[in-house]
């Protein structure tokens, strides 16, 4: 890697590294969900960025993003003093931009917020500006009492949610203004609740501070005070890094040890420039999960045990169980996983007792339109003469198969009104219009996310596919292969209605496994 040197940055400004942090995290393992089982096309042309804010500001601060020592991408926040309702708040804006390659091909994020808080720290409201897919996802909060009220528009749809809220919850920029307010001293340890951008879930904060060390900031070595982060979300993910802060609290520097993300804080000119030529990080082809020896005819298979290890973690409580895959535990950091093949003709006779399923796998959100005359379109046409709901399972399952024509990264994770217009995309693209035509055909749905062999590859590749709720059972299927179901060369992590904050939180148990994982075939 070459270096990008930073002079003296103990002098660097505060920003919210925590933003940038959780923004990068999502995105990474969103784009690392995504495995070619198609032949390679061309790649589509880059965003364009979006224009900056010029007015004046109290700060006016700049990040370099880092994956495995490769730059891909920047931050750049503002902070100014405004005044709204008479109200006297600070506003705090925040442009992070991502140029990731997959596969050969760069794939452009860009996540927009504006944070609004009294200057002491109380959020007030907030709007933020997703770009995963074609058009922008807009997200606007604003605490009204003991709520804190949420909308979420996506191709003109607007969802409500509230979220309990009481005086004690912070905003964005919780962790910065905690270590900033009052520093941190070896030893010391606090805790506080705040909202994290893009999940909208309040979490649990935990900040542990080590000691001052002597480390690398950009090429130069710097002492700064290592703080352990820990984030707990209340459906159950945790998101843990580590900070580097100067003796007056000011973020240095970041890292989240999946796939080594780094932040630093830089100059606008440091932060803007190219990653230097040389070696560079592709987030399709060097997160491939190699096996020992190749898997025989990986999508025939009916039945294949798997040795399962990660260095950090427990795979016993990482990887799902349920109807096609059983975990059995071999030691804190080995797992036995049996996965089985199933099919809709695989079924058992119709269980006319089987519990039904909640709403949230029935109903349209942001991401499944069930209700888009598009989607309602392409459900009525991929359904067919097909009359059983096994029978409409495995026909929706090829038409999508058929419908997605350009097989390619343009998308990062498109919603299934968007993915029914550009009829483009990769397997989350797939998976989520598989989502919405079934659920438009009264077939409860979810997606699955975790690993599927890829024969190209020699391994495991990081995917996503459908479930589809068949006669009381989860049956996975798989558009992308479109072959009447799935065998047993799929590993599942998790699964997700995508309804609400579900929709981006379900990516990150990948990140609990990304970089540390071990596979092999026992039999």
């Amino acid at each position: 890697m070459s270096i990008i040197r930073v002079a003296k940055p103990n002098r660097f400004p505060r920003a919210p590294a925590g933003l940038a942090r959780l923004w990068i995290l999502g995105s990474v393992v969103a784009l690392a969900v995504m495995i070619p089982l198609w032949p390679k096309t061309e790649a589509p042309a880059p965003r364009a960025h979006a224009a900056e804010t010029q007015a004046p500001a109290l700060e006016d601060t700049w990040e370099a993003f880092y994956l495995q020592d490769t730059k891909i991408g920047y931050g750049h926040t503002i902070e100014r003093r405004v005044e709204r309702d008479g109200q006297k708040l600070i506003e705090t804006e925040t442009l992070n931009h991502l140029s990731i390659a997959r596969f050969g091909q760069k794939t452009e994020q860009e996540f927009k917020t504006w944070c609004w808080e009294t200057p002491e720290g109380k959020l007030v409201s907030f709007k933020a500006d997703i770009t995963f897919g074609p058009t922008p996802t807009r997200v606007e909060g604003h605490v009204d009492g003991s709520q804190m009220v949420i909308q979420t528009v996506t191709q003109g749809r607007t969802t409500t949610d509230r979220l309990p809220w009481s005086d004690d919850i912070r905003g964005f920029r919780a962790s910065e203004r905690s270590l900033e307010e009052q520093p941190l001293k070896p030893g010391e340890k606090r805790k506080f609740k705040m909202l994290m951008p893009v999940v909208n879930q309040v979490a649990q904060i935990e900040l542990k501070a080590r000691d001052f060390e002597t480390t690398s900031v950009l090429g130069t070595q710097t002492r700064l005070l290592k703080v352990d982060c820990k984030a707990s979300l209340p459906d159950g993910n945790l998101i843990a890094s580590t900070e580097w802060v100067d003796a007056q609290g000011h973020t240095i520097k970041s890292r989240v040890a999946a796939l080594k993300q780094e932040s630093y804080r830089t100059t606008r000119e440091l932060a803007l420039a190219e990653q230097p030529a040389g070696a560079s990080f592709d987030l399709g082809n060097d997160l491939i999960v190699k096996l020992p020896q190749p898997l025989p005819n990986p999508h025939r298979t009916k039945e294949v045990r798997y040795r399962v290890e990660l260095t950090d973690d427990d795979p016993a409580k990482v990887f799902a169980t349920g109807p096609t895959q059983a975990v059995k535990s071999l030691g804190p950091h080995t797992a036995e996983v049996t996965v089985r093949s199933l099919r809709p003709q695989d079924l058992p006779a119709v269980d006319k007792a089987a519990p039904a399923v909640g709403k949230q796998y029935t109903s349209a959100n942001n991401v499944l339109q069930i209700d888009d005359p598009r989607v309602l379109a392409m459900a009525k046409e991929g359904k067919g003469t097909a009359t059983s709901p096994r029978e409409v399972a495995v026909a929706l399952e090829k038409f999508v198969n058929r419908a997605v024509t350009k097989k390619n990264f343009s998308q990062a994770f498109a919603t299934a009104a968007e993915v029914a217009e550009s009829r483009e995309g990769d397997c989350t693209e797939h998976a989520v219009l598989l989502a919405a035509l079934a659920r438009a055909c009264q077939i409860p749905s979810r997606v699955a996310i975790g690993l599927v062999y890829v024969e190209s590859a020699g391994g495991f590749g990081y995917h996503m596919w459908t479930e589809l709720y068949l006669d009381g059972t989860w049956v996975p299927m798989d558009a992308v292969l479109g072959q009447g179901g799935t065998s047993a060369a799929y590993l599942k992590l998790t699964d997700s209605s995508l309804d609400g904050p579900a929709a981006y939180s379900s990516f990150l148990p990948v990140a609990q496994v990304v970089g540390q994982l071990k596979l092999s075939v026992i039999d």
